[in-house]
């Protein structure tokens, strides 16, 4: 695993730089970032409907969303990894939306919503950045996954291993292997797919040569393959081979 950077709390995103933030930024930043250790698989960070009152940053580690069904079936609704903010959906409506779980060893920091507020307030820059940055992350969590509703089962698999692909390689050549954090099971959910469903299409895949996988592991074989699978999700700014920040 690699060490926790105190470089940038709460600061991964690459957008997030003191080049575009100007340095005065960064340090009010990092004045009200509360650091959290690293907390273990399953270590829910918020529950839904408890108070608003932080957005988080994933600083190590990974994170699902979920909410649960009148049944009390969970639905997986959106994975935040490094670099990636969580929680925005609760501005709205002043309670967390959706309950954030680690899926592995993680490591988060919280950025007080009212003193976050403050400061964006006396400093245009951050202002402007962060109203982009959180935008990008409520449309993500609120809607990525149910706009691939009517699709068939292998674009969203397809589009899915390479949008992971894509944020797991964040700041780095895209990766022709990944481990992934969460379950197939998890994965599958995401994207409105049963574990049956998931399992099949993983076998598809790896018979069309498109990637070998073993339990989380994956090694991506044929990315043309992926796309061409992927295509009607693709919207026009995506690009598989894309790392700046989501």
């Amino acid at each position: 695993m690699q060490e926790l950077s105190e470089a940038s709390p709460c600061l991964a995103l690459d957008a997030a730089t003191p080049e575009l933030l100007g340095d005065e930024a960064i340090e009010r930043l990092r004045a009200i970032a509360i650091q959290h250790g690293a907390a273990e698989a399953g270590t829910r960070i918020f529950r839904a409907g408890e108070p608003f009152r932080a957005i988080y940053g994933v600083r190590i580690g990974a994170i699902k969303a979920v909410r649960h069904d009148e049944a009390g079936d969970e639905q997986v609704v959106a994975f935040h990894l490094p670099g990636e903010f969580f929680g925005l959906t609760g501005i709205h409506s002043d309670r967390y939306v959706n309950t954030a779980i680690a899926l592995e060893r993680t490591a988060v920091c919280a950025l007080p919503y009212q003193r976050l507020f403050q400061v964006a307030n006396e400093q245009p820059r951050l202002r402007r950045q962060l109203m982009r940055l959180m935008s990008g992350v409520i449309l993500t969590e609120q809607d990525q996954y149910a706009a691939m509703a009517g699709h068939t089962a292998d674009a969203r698999l397809a589009f899915l291993l390479l949008d992971l692909r894509e944020r797991l390689s964040r700041g780095g050549p895209p990766r022709e292997r990944l481990r992934l954090p969460m379950t197939r099971a998890e994965l599958g959910s995401s994207v409105g797919l049963a574990p049956e469903t998931t399992s099949r299409v993983f076998q598809q895949f790896r018979r069309g040569e498109l990637i070998e996988a073993s339990g989380r592991n994956i090694r991506f074989l044929d990315i043309g393959g992926l796309g061409r699978l992927a295509v009607p999700l693709m919207h026009p700014g995506h690009n598989a081979n894309r790392t700046s920040a989501a």
